[in-house]
């Protein structure tokens, strides 16, 4: 098993499907705990209850891959607004007694990343061709990640877009991570840096690893401790994965 690996699920078909039957099949929900199943109940947009349901799978499906376990053998517990707790026989996922996870989620996109030895944050995102690009940037990026980003507009708008979407997923690859390693003050959190090495793309942070991918479809960011000895991704069916329930 890789120190890092990232398993992608294209789930747009499935989502889709909630606007001809938005309820979930019962045996579907069958894997998850009470509480996510309780959680799952309380969502009001059936897209968003298939994208939670497709996440927990995910989540399942990669932890029995890392660790050679059953289904059976993990345990979830839902936390008000924070990642869920996750352990396996008992033991906690978190990084240091088992291997540490991230999930993310973006228009139908799944990914699930699991670190051997240490925590990590995971983002991926789908493009949307109505977001205003530059007026999210003024929110979300400090002036230097700003200007990096204008500056990526003169090789044109398919760059601009690479160049934001790299950014945006590194920033929050960067929070899950901090935030799973245990580092909860957020007040200083930390700049990305642009142009690491004199590569217009290449983006960097402080005491942290960021690793990108791209795909049809989507921007993928991980980001660990440290770079891992060695790293693997996967695309992994939609259908194979309800199968798991």
């Amino acid at each position: 098993m890789p120190a890092t690996f990232v398993w992608i699920v294209d789930g747009r078909d499935f989502l889709a499907a909630s606007a001809t039957i938005p309820a979930i099949a019962p045996e579907f929900a069958a894997a998850l705990s009470d509480g996510e199943r309780a959680r799952l109940q309380r969502f009001l947009k059936p897209q968003r209850a298939r994208e939670f349901l497709l996440g927990r799978l995910l989540l399942r499906h990669a932890l029995v891959q890392s660790l050679d376990c059953r289904m059976a053998d993990i345990a979830v517990t839902e936390r008000p607004g924070a990642s869920p707790h996750v352990e396996v026989k008992g033991r906690p996922a978190n990084g240091v007694a088992l291997p540490g996870f991230s999930i993310s989620h973006s228009r139908g996109w799944l990914a699930c990343a699991v670190g051997a030895v240490f925590p990590l944050g995971v983002d991926i995102e789908a493009p949307a061709p109505q977001r205003d690009l530059r007026a999210l940037a003024g929110l979300a990026f400090s002036p230097r990640e700003a200007a990096w980003l204008a500056g990526q507009e003169a090789a044109g708008q398919a760059a601009h877009e690479e160049a934001f979407y790299r950014l945006w997923c590194a920033k929050e690859a960067l929070y899950k991570f901090r935030h799973n390693a245990g580092m909860r003050d957020m007040q200083g959190f930390p700049e990305i840096s642009c142009g690491e090495g004199g590569e217009d793309l290449a983006l960097g942070a402080p005491d942290a690893f960021l690793r990108h991918e791209a795909g049809d479809g989507y921007h993928l960011c991980l980001c660990s401790g440290a770079r891992p000895r060695t790293h693997a991704s996967e695309r992994l069916d939609c259908a194979r994965l309800l199968n798991l329930s």
